[in-house]
């Protein structure tokens, strides 16, 4: 086995090894109110987090494709700098942890990387060698992708399939059986010179249990880039967790006015079941998916570089059109009546799909992760920052897990974290300003500050001395 198949295993390693921390260090993330308020045990909680968090992770990728391909250029990116930018993911956690704080590891991961990139652009420009892949001399920062605005296509589906479409269908019975998207070639009457021409066309269709929709592509420009997936969302997420928490217990507060405490703790006693589920499935889809892109782009480099990758570990840039989501797959089970009508998404021929199997491995490290538990930060949000009730449960984590499921579907990796904190504190102010203890509060936004930074300094660190000693080469 050769060096360069080792780190790519050792960067697979680690990643999962980041998983798996992940998981127990943002338990508290999606159990901390409903143990808070006594509405489940700990034991009970961290059953109901591992198995959301389970199905999250298995529903959504679009923040994978983010972490692989959006926020730095991987032509800088090689294995050492993969295990880099985990190893300081993983000691910003650990410490962290220790204290009790509950930082983010989305953005112990984004700071990580980061600063592993970094490392390898000064390193390089110390040399006079910094070029990207066209050979063009470039600075320091351009080793990162922090504000570009690119030409999208958005697919959607048609109602009904136009007749050109459905001749050829018919005449491509076997394709038409077979679950993916596929590419058509048709022909349409177009107008040229005041004579009427047949010229052929692609049009893309995806097939799933039988039924076919046509896609239809319509572009836009989209801002991508660390600016625009991260720095911004870093500061509206919690400003709209907390708003989103404070507005939210206001209502209730004013619904709720006649009700004896009674009857309210035992309504929403049961609600905050519902509520803490919708919230681990919210941390699975945002949290578990952002490794699968670490893993991914690892294999996506080691399958380019050609050096002897196992084929089942191997990934093309082009992705297979008939690749099928866990998800996906799991709905293809059941029978018709109860898919509901559920389609998959186009597959996205400019970016490489995620494994399936990493997408299992990352979820059920995930899963496991979250089941040993965080104690010391779940103490931290559930009892330190603000005395809960299940009504203030109830609303900080419905908050909360609107908040991750739509910055996810976005792609954008945002911090549980911020999203759950902040609509606690929005939830305490509600009850009233005095209920935050401001000490705890000071001490947890200290904490968001420095994660970024801090686990780029570590990467870029280690990166410096992997190369110092020679144990890394940069080009």
């Amino acid at each position: 086995m050769t060096a360069a198949l080792i780190s790519v295993f050792a960067v697979v390693l680690i990643a999962i090894i980041f998983e798996y921390i992940n998981g127990f260090h943002d338990t508290a993330n999606s159990i901390a109110t409903v143990v808070g308020t006594k509405v489940l045990t700990p034991r009970q909680a961290i059953v109901l987090a591992a198995t959301t968090n389970l199905l999250g992770a298995f529903t959504g990728i679009a923040v994978a494709k983010t972490i692989s391909s959006g926020l730095v250029d991987s032509h800088f990116v090689t294995q050492g700098v993969l295990m880099c930018a985990l190893l300081g993911g993983i000691v910003w956690n650990l410490i962290t942890w220790w204290f009790g704080m509950p930082s983010s590891s989305t953005h112990a991961l984004v700071g990580g990387l980061t600063g592993a990139v970094l490392a390898v652009g000064v390193s390089l420009a110390s040399a006079s060698d910094l070029k990207n892949k066209d050979g063009k001399q470039v600075g320091v920062w351009d080793t990162l992708i922090w504000n570009v605005e690119k030409e999208k296509i958005k697919k959607s589906f048609k109602e009904g399939l136009d007749p050109e479409v459905e001749a050829a269908l018919a005449a491509e019975r076997e394709l038409a059986s077979k679950s993916g998207t596929h590419n058509l070639k048709v022909k349409v009457p177009v107008e040229k010179d005041g004579a009427t021409v047949m010229e052929e066309k692609s049009v893309q269709v995806v097939v799933f249990g039988g039924r076919v929709k046509q896609v239809v592509e319509t572009k836009k420009m989209e801002k991508e880039g660390l600016l625009n997936k991260v720095i911004i969302p870093m500061f509206t997420s919690p400003v709209v967790g907390f708003v989103g928490g404070f507005l939210i217990m206001s209502i209730l507060y004013a619904c709720l006015r006649s009700f004896r405490p009674v009857v309210v703790n035992k309504t929403f006693g049961k609600l905050q079941i519902g509520s803490a589920a919708y919230m681990g499935w919210s941390h699975g889809m945002n949290d578990a998916t952002k490794t699968m892109g670490i893993i991914t782009l690892a294999l996506v480099t080691a399958t380019a570089d050609q050096i002897g990758v196992p084929g089942w570990m191997q990934v093309s840039k082009i992705p297979d059109p008939y690749h099928l989501s866990p998800f996906g797959t799991f709905v293809s089970w059941l029978p018709e009546w109860l898919q509901f009508g559920y389609m998959p998404d186009p597959v996205d021929f400019k970016s490489p799909a995620v494994p399936v199997w990493v997408v299992c491995v990352c979820a059920l490290t995930m899963a496991a992760g979250t089941a040993a538990g965080g104690w010391k930060i779940i103490k931290t949000m559930g009892h330190k920052m603000v005395k809960l009730q299940p009504v203030h449960g109830f609303a900080a984590e419905t908050t909360a897990a609107t908040v991750l499921a739509v910055t996810g579907s976005l792609g954008m990796p945002v911090s549980t974290t911020h999203a759950i904190t902040t609509s606690i504190m929005g939830v305490g102010c509600a009850k009233r300003s005095s209920a935050l203890k401001l000490g705890i509060v000071e001490r947890i936004l200290w904490a968001w500050v420095m994660t970024i930074p801090a686990a780029g300094g570590i990467a870029f660190g280690l990166v410096w001395l992997a190369g110092k000693f020679g144990w890394m080469t940069f080009n």
